[in-house]
């Protein structure tokens, strides 16, 4: 089966086929918990198709939605620092959803091996310090209302396909899970959607909500360009 995994690219063809070589691959349906918050970790999983949520419980034993991962990107990385280490999260698939895994174990192996693999690591720890770090500026700074107009423009770059142009974009993800991601309130998340329904912006629709015209979403939210970028 051949993949693409861009967080491999960094990784000579050699490395990247020994890297391949070592995964194994899963499916989930949606619905799917493909990990438990808590439990032990010992693999990495890369998603290659489909789409994942990761939902993390509060102090009070709640249960909120703070990502969703799709194509390209990964969760679980944490397993390859420490050995017995526990899951931060649990993670359930949105849709029908393939990822490959790799263990704590054969990572060990193939560094021993090829030492350059250490950089795959780099760069999965890069990319949740950079989510991290997103995150906290935009719930620290960001007006509520903003943060929903900026959770929805990310989930347009998970759901949007190249060369898409402007056909509408399908997010399967209701208005409470927007809002989960946002951190924000459903009224306020639901007073921001419908403001954009009536602009003609987006369409809501059960279980999902359709992007009409992303020009018009960036535009809203602040952002200048399809980098996502203020």
């Amino acid at each position: 089966m051949t993949i693409d995994v861009g967080l491999l690219s960094d990784l000579s063809p050699q490395e990247r086929r020994a890297v391949l070589a070592r995964m194994h691959r899963h499916t989930y349906r949606a619905g799917d918990i493909v990990c438990y918050e808590g439990e032990s970790a010992d693999t990495v999983h890369f998603v290659v198709e489909g789409r994942v949520v990761a939902r993390r419980a509060s102090e009070a034993g709640d249960v909120h939605a703070y990502a969703v991962l799709g194509p390209g990107q990964a969760f679980g990385e944490l397993a390859m620092i420490r050995r017995d280490g526990r899951r931060t999260a649990t993670i359930e698939a949105i849709e029908a959803t393939v990822t490959m895994t790799l263990g704590y174990a054969d990572f060990e192996r193939l560094c021993a091996v090829h030492p350059e693999v250490n950089r795959l690591l780099l760069r999965l720890l890069a990319a949740r310090v950079a989510r991290l770090t997103d995150a906290l500026m935009e719930a620290l700074h960001a007006p509520a209302e903003q943060r929903v107009l900026r959770r929805l423009l990310a989930l347009c770059g998970l759901y949007s396909s190249p060369g898409q142009g402007s056909s509408p974009i399908i997010i399967a993800i209701n208005q409470t899970g927007l809002a989960e991601l946002a951190g924000v309130t459903r009224p306020t998340a639901n007073r921001m959607l419908r403001r954009l329904e009536a602009e003609g912006v987006i369409e809501l629709l059960r279980g999902r909500i359709t992007v009409r015209d992303l020009a018009a979403l960036r535009r809203a939210a602040g952002v200048t360009g399809p980098s996502g970028r203020a």
